[in-house]
C-alpha cells in the first residue's frame, strides 16, 4: 500500500513537472561574465536544481566524513581507558 502511495506522489510531481516545463520554454541568456548562454527556462532552472542538490549531498557526505573520524577517535579513547579483560 505505502509503494502506491509513493508511486502515486512521485508521478504526481513528474506529471507537474513536465507540465512547468511546457509553459515556461521561453529563451533566456544567462550571462557568465565571459559568455552569455541562451537557453530555455525549464532547462536552466532544472539544471540549477541538480547543481544544488549535488551541492547538498556533497556538503552530506563531508559532514558524515568527519562524523566518523570523529567516531574512530572517540573509541580509540575508549579503548584505550577501558581496556578489555583477556581472561
Amino acid at each position: 500500500m505505502i509503494r502506491i502511495i509513493v508511486f502515486a506522489f512521485f508521478l504526481l510531481i513528474a506529471v507537474i513537472a513536465v507540465i512547468f516545463s511546457l509553459r515556461n520554454f521561453q529563451i533566456i541568456s544567462i550571462d557568465l561574465y565571459f559568455t552569455t548562454i541562451q537557453m530555455p527556462l525549464a532547462l536552466a532552472l532544472t539544471i540549477e536544481l541538480f547543481a544544488g542538490i549535488f551541492i547538498g549531498f556533497l556538503v552530506a557526505f563531508i559532514h558524515i566524513i568527519k562524523l566518523k573520524s570523529q567516531y574512530k577517535l572517540l573509541d580509540r579513547k575508549i579503548r584505550h581507558i577501558l581496556p578489555s579483560d583477556s581472561q
